[in-house]
Parts: C-alpha cells; sequence; structure tokens
C-alpha cells in the first residue's frame, strides 16, 4: 500500500515542477502589473489636469468636509434602560458548575448584567418574536407616558438626521467621483487613494441601532433561543404610535407632539419646497443640500411635532439654531 502512496507522491511531484515555470511567469506577469498600476496612480495625482481639476472642485470638497465633522456631533446612543435587570447583583457571587455531566452549555452563561437583554421564559420568547412592539414595551421600560413619548421623539429624531447625514455624504461621494471622472483603473483600484489626495474625510461612523434581546436557557444549559428586536427607525415610529394610542385619550395633544415620522419629515420638506427658512438655501440650486425638519419651539421648551411648528432647515442653519426659538424665519412663503 505503501508503494501507491509513494507513486502518488511522485507523480504530483512531477506535475508541480512542469507547470512550475507557468506560475512563476503568472506571478512576474501579475507583479508587474501591479508595479505598472502604481506607476500609473502616482502620475496622474501629479498631473496639471487632476491638480486643476481638483481646485475647480475645492467648495465642495470643504462641504463634504464639514457634513463629515457635522455628522460626528449627532447624538448616536439610543437606548431605554430595563426597568428591572435580572441578575443586576450576579457579580456578588461566585458560579461553579460541580455537574458530573458533560453539558454543552451552561445556564449560568446566560447574558446578565446588560439593560438591553431580557432573560425570560421559552414562552415569552416566542411570543417576543409575535407581538414585538408590545413585549418591547413591556420589559424594557418603554411606558405609556409623556416621559416615553419624549424620548421615544428624541431617538427618532436623532437616527433620522443620522441616517440622512449619512445618505448625503454617500451621494455626494458619488457625485464627486462622477463629476471629476477620473481614469477608470482609478476608481476601480484606487478609489480610496482619489479620496484621500482629494483631501475628503471619510467618517467611520455608522447608525448605532440598539438590539433589544429576549433570551431563554434551559435549566440544564443545553437548549437556548433568542427574539431580537432591533430599534431602527421603523421600530421607533411604530413604538411611539403604540404609546400614544395608549395615552390619547388622557393627552391627545401631547400624544400627537411625538408622532414625529419620515412620511410627516417629507410632508414638511415638500410645504417648504425643500428651501431653507432661514438662509433660502434650496435643493433647485443645490441638489445635494442636506435638509433637515426643526422645532420652531424645541421640544424641550414644550414644542409640539405639529406642522405650524415643523420648519425646513439646511443643516448649517439647524446647526447654528440649537434649541433657540426662531419667532420668524427670514423666508417668505
Amino acid at each position: 500500500m505503501w508503494l501507491i502512496y509513494l507513486f502518488l507522491i511522485f507523480v504530483v511531484i512531477a506535475l508541480f515542477l512542469k507547470i512550475l515555470p507557468f506560475i512563476l511567469i503568472a506571478l512576474c506577469l501579475f507583479l508587474i502589473y501591479g508595479i505598472s498600476l502604481h506607476i500609473r496612480k502616482i502620475r496622474y495625482f501629479k498631473s496639471p489636469g487632476f491638480l486643476e481639476q481638483k481646485q475647480k472642485i475645492a467648495d465642495t470638497i470643504i462641504e463634504f468636509n464639514e457634513i463629515s465633522e457635522y455628522v460626528k456631533d449627532i447624538p448616536n446612543k439610543n437606548q431605554f434602560i430595563v426597568k428591572d435587570i435580572t441578575g443586576k447583583h450576579a457579580h456578588l457571587a461566585h458560579f461553579e458548575n460541580t455537574s458530573q455531566h458533560d453539558y454543552k452549555r451552561d445556564k449560568h452563561k446566560k447574558t446578565l448584567n446588560q439593560s438591553n437583554v431580557y432573560s425570560t421564559s421559552l414562552q415569552v420568547v416566542r411570543r417576543a418574536s409575535e407581538e414585538p412592539i408590545h413585549y418591547l414595551c413591556k420589559y424594557f421600560g418603554i411606558t405609556a407616558t409623556e416621559e416615553s413619548l419624549k424620548q421615544l421623539e428624541e431617538i427618532g429624531e436623532n437616527i433620522s438626521r443620522m441616517e440622512n447625514t449619512i445618505d448625503n455624504l454617500y451621494q455626494r461621494e458619488k457625485q464627486i467621483k462622477t463629476d471629476f471622472n477620473p481614469p477608470k483603473f482609478i476608481l476601480k483600484y484606487f478609489s480610496k487613494d482619489l479620496m484621500k489626495e482629494l483631501d475628503i474625510h471619510l467618517p467611520d461612523i455608522k447608525v448605532d441601532y440598539t438590539s433589544y434581546i429576549f433570551e431563554y436557557v434551559s435549566a440544564g444549559g443545553n437548549s437556548s433561543q433568542k427574539t431580537t428586536i432591533l430599534f431602527n427607525g421603523e421600530t421607533v415610529e411604530a413604538t411611539a404610535e403604540y404609546i400614544a394610542k395608549k395615552i390619547k385619550s388622557k393627552q391627545t395633544a401631547q400624544a400627537q407632539r411625538s408622532l414625529m415620522t419620515n412620511k410627516l419629515r417629507t410632508q414638511i420638506k415638500e410645504r417648504d419646497h425643500y428651501t431653507c427658512q432661514i438662509c433660502a438655501a434650496s435643493t433647485a440650486e443645490q441638489s445635494l443640500l442636506l435638509l433637515e425638519i426643526d422645532h420652531i419651539v424645541p421640544v424641550s421648551k414644550g414644542g409640539l411635532s405639529t406642522p405650524d411648528n415643523l420648519q425646513t432647515l439646511c443643516w448649517k442653519c439647524n446647526r447654528s439654531k440649537s434649541n433657540k426659538i426662531d419667532s420668524l424665519s427670514t423666508v417668505v412663503g
């Protein structure tokens, strides 16, 4: 039998030696191609044509970088706190599994001390997958109160601003590449180098969606299941609507103010003709203008999310206004 193995080894070695020259040739060609691309890249970035085009879009690059810095200032921590955290004092005790059985899991390895994780029964885990909003509110402290609605509105607004700004940056980056029209090999192999040479600062940031988890671990520790609810914009809106319905009969006006949805944001922008109500900048003149919806009277000062208290502002004016109350906008409809 060993003779067969030895024969096969000799065959493999012979075949390898036979194709080795071709492998070396392919590697050399690949290396030469890579070096030539690198040389072409250096020449392109130093060419008068590139430097001239870069100067022409200098203002565009400056605004892109300003928005890149602006997105870092948008609140990006969005989470409710569990009313009663099972295992919150678990660190005060030492657990040891003395079982003689070879368990694959250990029940004590449940996730404890995390305000976005709820350890519960299998029935609750399954029901949470069927009625996520109801169980999210019930077990994670989102009560039918004005305070909850206020927090939901703030979370929803932060998520919307973050998503809108990140998408705007993506569209601007895409537009810059299109307008600049660099050689295809630059876009294919050196896209990041192009952004660096243009002094464009791409923020390493994404929306921080909280995940709420219902977790079940069996008594023996061998079985576990969980339901995960992603607290994104859609979930926040659905939760706000759920809470608002519960308190609507008692506080109709106040409940309405927290129902800020993406649909309402779009309606306000359309009403204002996609024009900033302070500086008059509009998407008609700047197709990629970053617009946001602002509360004329801030929510923190009792403002409602009703059309008469909402206005369209560009990101610069909204940042400057902050929580100030504007008695009069400069744009007259």
